[in-house]
């Protein structure tokens, strides 16, 4: 090929990179700030002013990161990215007010079976004992892998996480706080199994703490609920199962329900001044025969299988 050619040929390939760049006008990262404009191209030195405004610029599989503190408004997230609240740069805020802060339905893009949405150092606040609260902090319908960290949920009428399937799927929830929500997690899906891991979270001062509906495999660990009053702090449906340990557990009207036909395995728990400790169906509790429980008004013994030590 002659030079003259080849200075053609890639003349051509730099002028259809930069119609496909401006077309789709989407980067891996992209950034808001509390001074931002959505009009502007989302960089670190143009920044977006909310979520909505920057996940349009925004790769799929890319992040969004908050620059300085601010309030980013409620968003809808239909392909896999991650939200990062960004500790020392800012803390990403979201005020939901009458409506959901969050919703995930993973509908666009090459991974719509398969997306990983992040959500990391979130504040999400539904406007605290207002007269229209936030519904729920986190809606999920769609999402393969959700992973929520390091964040605050409160004054929620419905609940901190609600995730309802159609399809398996799961959540994993990581040093996360609840306080005044309907309830703090709850998981369900009316096909395959909807699977929740929990860690480190702390659910204070809520009508319930997690609760999995039906076809949930849940787990708990190292986890503080207290004051959770009218529901429990910790329920199993019919047909899910639900695996607690390392768990304190003071002060709720239940501290763990489980209902007819679930099954929960309780392991080194400490279950004190609730008015119900285990609660629900005996037979449906299996134990390791180590958990503590004290000044609880009434709590039932384990009949089910206990657990075996090995």
């Amino acid at each position: 090929m002659s030079k003259s050619r080849i200075v053609r040929f890639l003349c051509c390939v730099a002028l259809v990179a930069g119609f496909s760049a401006t077309s789709y006008g989407q980067a891996t990262r992209t950034w808001v700030s509390g001074v931002g404009d959505d009009v502007n191209p989302c960089s670190r030195t143009a920044p977006c002013k909310t979520f909505a405004g920057a996940i349009s610029k925004t790769a799929e599989g890319g992040e969004i990161s908050v620059l300085d503190p601010g309030g980013f408004g409620t968003v809808t997230i239909t392909k896999a990215i991650t939200l990062e609240g960004t500790h020392g740069g800012g803390f990403g805020s979201i005020l939901n007010s009458s409506t959901n802060g969050i919703n995930v339905n993973i509908t666009t893009g090459t991974h719509v079976n398969d997306a990983v949405v992040i959500l990391r150092s979130l504040y999400i606040q539904g406007a605290s004992q207002a007269v229209s609260p936030g519904l729920r902090g986190i809606s999920v319908t769609k999402c393969d892998r959700l992973f929520v960290y390091d964040c605050h949920i409160e004054n929620q009428s419905t609940a901190g996480i609600a995730s309802s399937l159609a399809a398996t799927g799961t959540v994993f929830v990581q040093d996360t706080d609840f306080s005044n929500v309907g309830t703090a997690i709850s998981v369900t899906t009316t096909s395959g199994t909807a699977i929740l891991e929990a860690n480190h979270i702390t659910a204070e001062g809520n009508s319930s703490g997690v609760v999995l509906g039906s076809n949930a495999l849940g787990t708990v660990n190292e986890s503080f609920f207290s004051r959770n009053i009218g529901g429990a702090a910790l329920q199993a449906a019919s047909g899910s199962t639900l695996n607690v340990t390392h768990c304190q557990l003071h002060t709720n009207t239940t501290a763990i329900n489980a209902v007819a036909g679930s099954t929960v395995r309780v392991n080194e728990n400490e279950i004190f001044d609730n008015t119900n400790g285990f609660a629900g169906n005996a037979a449906a509790y299996q134990s390791g025969g180590n958990n503590k429980l004290a000044g609880n008004t009434a709590s039932l013994t384990p009949s089910g299988t206990p657990l075996t030590t090995q």
